[in-house]
């Protein structure tokens, strides 16, 4: 019988910041941090669809805002696969959109600005257990506080060409920061609830986030889903569990769609992802390769007061040194050394031809798969 399984989304957390919380300083010492996970798309709907089913919007149908309801029918998501091996799947979410009812027992959603998303999600929890008839469980929960503040402070009191927002980077962070250790109680408080029940030793919990949230750094984009910078692609896994290694943090550059057979492994579920797995190294096994020599991420954002395209527009390929950016709208590259220059100010685009070249390569290569 596999373990169960705590999926639990903190929405936006920058992979920047998380030091910045006390409790999740402490948190970290539980478990392994994956702090280099890529998301394949700097947005909810289809960054989840991807996770859910290891692969981008070109094969699994959600690639853009306007295709939420269009996940291909063949293609199965996590919960449909972790059902049919004797699991028991529940989610609770921000919106029943972000992911297909496919495969869940329990299925629903919440009010972001009035519910008690302690007690709503702990209740789901106990309630998972109570029906699950001695299954074991798969429990999906988002906790959307960084969006909600998000969406309400900032989008809502700001044009995307307001330049007063762009000039309060500090207060933004400030107000983002405030916003994350929310969520990061909100993470302690689940933990503590696994283990009250004593099912901690049953258990594997995954906190993540699915994009992280750009406080002004790049005119044009209030939160994230515009472009493929690091505050927003760079993301982060933190597994807790009995057999996960304790205190330890992996760098390896990883895509987000890893966590699929990566699941699925630590259910003991057979499958035939092509994706590499992070379970062995989960459980110790450091020789295990994690790492990838590149991965991509893309989104569908354009630049201007403008509904999200019907398809990506902005691409970027990624390696643990170089990042090459190509923007459709307008026609623009763009590349950086992210050794030298982490927080990308400088674009050196043709001046490193033999590397660009081949990114470049590369990433025109996947774009038109």
């Amino acid at each position: 019988m596999g373990k169960n399984i705590i999926f639990v989304l903190l929405d936006g957390a920058r992979c920047d910041r998380l030091d910045e919380s006390s409790d999740f300083r402490k948190l970290k010492k539980l478990g392994c941090l994956f702090d280099n996970i890529i998301a394949a798309y700097p947005y909810t709907f289809p960054a989840i669809n991807s996770m859910f089913t290891g692969l981008f919007g070109k094969e699994n149908g959600v690639d853009a805002y306007y295709k939420m309801f269009r996940l291909k029918k063949d293609v199965q998501i996590l919960p449909e696969i972790l059902q049919q091996n004797g699991y028991f799947t529940s989610c609770d979410l921000i919106s029943d959109k972000v992911i297909s009812r496919r495969g869940f027992d329990i299925h629903q959603s919440h009010d972001e600005y009035n519910d008690d998303l302690v007690e709503r999600h702990s209740d789901l929890i106990l309630k998972s257990f109570q029906k699950s008839g001695g299954k074991p469980i798969f429990t999906f929960l988002q906790f959307s506080h960084i969006h909600m503040i998000t969406v309400s402070e900032v989008l809502k009191e700001f044009e995307w060409n307001d330049e007063e927002f762009y000039k309060m980077k500090d207060k933004n962070m400030t107000n983002f920061d405030l916003a994350f250790k929310r969520s990061a109680k909100y993470a302690k408080e689940i933990l503590n609830l696994i283990k009250k029940m004593n099912k901690l030793r049953d258990t594997i919990i995954i906190f993540f986030s699915d994009h992280g949230t750009g406080i002004g750094e790049r005119f044009g984009e209030r939160n994230y889903g515009i472009f493929t910078y690091e505050e927003t692609i760079r993301t982060f896994h933190l597994v807790i569990g009995l057999d996960i290694i304790k205190d330890h943090v992996c760098k390896k550059l990883i895509s987000s769609t890893q966590i699929f057979p990566t699941i699925l492994d630590l259910a003991n579920i057979k499958h035939r992802s092509k994706l590499i797995s992070l379970e062995p190294y989960l459980k110790g096994n450091f020789d295990h390769i994690v790492e990838n020599k590149h991965v991509f991420s893309e989104t569908g954002g354009l630049q201007g007061p403008f509904p999200s395209p019907d398809k990506p527009n902005v691409f970027c390929i990624k390696t643990s040194k170089y990042k090459l950016m190509y923007f459709k709208t307008p026609n623009e590259w763009k590349m950086f050394d992210l050794e030298n220059d982490p927080f990308e100010k400088n674009n050196i685009y043709g001046k490193i031809t033999d590397v660009q070249e081949l990114l470049k390569e590369q990433l025109l290569s996947w774009i038109n798969r």
